[in-house]
């Protein structure tokens, strides 16, 4: 429980604003209200949630004319900035890199195998903006994401040079301030992840984009900040392809996206992986999508 001096805070506020909550209307009202007329409130952490959000919408003008009477919420462990809001992503390119791995030739023997392209890339950029209409309000607010899959990454119609985990955290930055995040989405060889024969099917993954405003001891997903990534294989016009898309979650975020493209399979590895490798992945140098597959829908 935090013990929140009310009368303090009303009595710094009514400093810089006599007429506060009596005549004209004030930025601090859904505050004031949630806090309640007692002189002293013993704040449990549902509480501090709900008085967090409210100081979040305080316009950043406002949080600094009452900079006196937010201290006495900053006292009881709250913080006084905004967080990232009206969250939209935009693809920006593809990127394609060289993979080498070992594999084995027709006699066994291990063989150094580069693929060029090799690992698929798709770059996005993650925009928001803030609460208190002021951006420096977040320089003090990390951000990151969260991504969990529902099913295994090796399971059908992948294999086991996929990674094995079934969530992780990823892109961590200090301060929220610059309103975007670059996303980088890749995959390593199609040839190399997908199961062969070739069978169709997919893999999802929920992803969260985060906020902390306590110095990363806390993260909370940014409203509407959700999106589903899909990884599978599938026939198109008669062909085996790997496909990827990222769209938005509903009902978590309800402003549409959708991007997705494919790219063709082929025969398999001519050269199958060694058993019980590392796995290596190496960035490359942009390209055109086109190149290397086919873009289906951007919207």
């Amino acid at each position: 429980m935090a013990i929140i001096n009310v009368k303090k805070l009303r009595d710094e506020a009514e400093k810089v604003n006599k007429h506060l909550s009596r005549i004209l209307a004030s930025s601090l009202d859904p505050l004031l209200k949630e806090l309640g007329p007692q002189p002293q409130l013993n704040a449990d952490p549902a509480k501090l949630q709900k008085l967090q959000e409210l100081i979040f919408h305080i316009p950043a003008d406002r949080q600094q004319k009452y900079a006196a009477a937010l201290d006495v919420l900053k006292a009881a462990g709250l913080s006084i900035c905004g967080r990232p809001c009206d969250p939209s992503m935009n693809f920006v390119r593809f990127d394609q890199g060289e993979f080498a791995y070992v594999g084995l030739d027709h006699a066994g023997q291990d063989k150094l195998v580069i693929l060029s392209p090799g690992s698929l890339h798709h770059v996005f950029d993650f925009k928001w903006k803030s609460t208190t209409g002021d951006m420096q309000s977040l320089s003090q607010v990390a951000t990151r994401e969260f991504v969990q899959f529902r099913t295994s990454q090796q399971s059908a119609p992948f294999n086991g040079a996929m990674p094995n985990d079934m969530q992780f955290y990823w892109g961590e930055s200090d301060s929220a301030s610059t309103g975007y995040g670059r996303d980088d989405h890749s995959i390593k060889p199609p040839k190399l992840v997908c199961a062969f024969p070739w069978v169709a099917g997919e893999n999802v993954a929920q992803q969260w984009y985060q906020y902390s405003v306590d110095k990363k001891a806390t993260w909370h997903n940014i409203p509407g900040a959700a999106y589903l990534l899909t990884k599978g294989v599938r026939q198109s016009k008669g062909n085996w392809v790997f496909f990827f898309r990222k769209s938005n979650w509903e009902p978590h975020n309800t402003k549409k996206y959708k991007f997705e493209a494919e790219y063709p399979l082929g025969p398999p590895l001519v050269y199958q992986p060694k058993p019980g490798q590392k796995w290596n992945r190496t960035n490359g140098s942009q390209a055109k999508i086109s190149d290397f597959g086919v873009l289906i829908s951007q919207a």
